[in-house]
């Protein structure tokens, strides 16, 4: 029989989480899965580009569950048994003591962890990914790229802007035009009455656009969480506008830095712009319009996270982490071919 000093906490937590997973896929909020099979000579083609990294990670993967177990072996009955005997002492009782010395575990276990599985996830998103978006878009793919707030700032959406993180960012051309999509998680300052509305999880499109001489044109579904239409409607620095097209003005908030350029959102554009829609995954986008830039946000859910990588405790399944990986772009693609099927905007004379 194994000691103590073989026991694994990461099979236990395994084993916790996979019962999580069960209860996340019933609520049918769940990842989506391969939506888009990847056809067999493509998988053969990355396969073959992948097979020659694999053991090495396969190495990164045992490695990490060495380590981690060997830490939490240490530190999970160390953080639960020092709660544990501090509340008895303090005249806690029984219950109390069993209680929180479970929960000090748990933080133990997640202090032995560190973010040693994030690393070894992003190592291998950084292999997976490179090798399926060059293949299959021409795109490179930047796992956690740095993310430049006043970038951000610049679009002129969000209250009191935080906090981003850029999990993916996909760059390259297409139609002679340079592009990028990033999977963000912007954070902005929540309300006083709501603290719950104040992160905006989406798909990113920023792609080369016709000028606006100098001004901006800020489209903001009606639909937006509270937080943000009312900070935009209180925010001085754009004026509030319309198109004059009932059925457009119904849907989307506009706002610009000059009023004299919202002739710019043709009829033909605006439909367009409508028939995004069609392609968001969770509701409908936001629209920025600057010189010679277009940024288009596309709300997302937990449900549409892309290139996700199992955890360390899971062994990689190489040919399904490339059918996922391919699926994922696939459907990232189509949300880039939705914008780069825009009508340019048209400059102002």
């Amino acid at each position: 029989m194994a000691g103590y000093s073989e026991f694994s906490f990461t099979s236990l937590w395994a084993r916790i989480g996979g019962k999580a997973d069960q209860a996340l896929k019933a609520t049918g909020n769940a990842p989506r899965g391969v939506l888009v099979a990847l056809p067999e000579a493509e998988r053969a083609a990355l396969a073959a580009q992948i097979t020659p990294h694999l053991d090495a990670l396969e190495g990164v993967r045992l490695q990490t569950l060495a380590t981690v177990d060997s830490r939490a072996r240490l530190l999970v009955p160390l953080a639960g048994g020092g709660a544990f005997l501090a509340l008895l002492a303090g005249g806690q009782g029984m219950t109390a003591a069993v209680i929180f010395g479970l929960i000090a575990a748990v933080v133990g276990w997640f202090i032995a962890m560190g973010n040693r599985s994030g690393q070894y996830q992003a190592m291998v998103k950084t292999r997976f990914a490179t090798v399926t978006s060059a293949h299959l878009s021409g795109f490179d793919h930047v796992v956690e790229p740095e993310t430049d707030l006043a970038h951000l700032r610049g679009w002129h959406l969000f209250p009191d802007l935080q906090s981003a993180r850029t999990s993916d960012r996909i760059k390259g051309q297409r139609g002679g035009r340079s592009l990028s999509l990033s999977e963000m998680s912007i954070a902005y300052a929540p309300g006083k009455r709501d603290r719950s509305d104040h992160v905006l999880s989406c798909s990113v499109v920023e792609v080369a656009s016709g000028a606006v001489d100098g001004a901006m044109l800020v489209l903001t579904p009606k639909d937006a969480p509270p937080r943000i239409l009312v900070s935009q409607h209180k925010a001085a620095d754009l004026i509030a506008a319309s198109t004059g097209d009932a059925a457009f003005d119904a849907v989307y908030s506009l706002r610009t830095s000059d009023p004299g350029t919202t002739h710019l959102l043709t009829p033909e554009l605006r439909t367009a712009i409508l028939a995004l829609d069609d392609v968001a995954p969770a509701g409908r986008p936001y629209l920025v319009f600057l010189p010679g830039y277009l940024a288009v946000l596309f709300p997302t859910t937990f449900a549409d996270l892309a290139f996700h990588v199992p955890p360390y405790w899971i062994r990689i399944d190489a040919e399904a982490l490339l059918a996922q990986f391919a699926s994922d772009l696939a459907r990232k693609n189509s949300l880039i071919n939705a914008v780069l099927r825009l009508p340019d905007l048209p400059r102002s004379e």
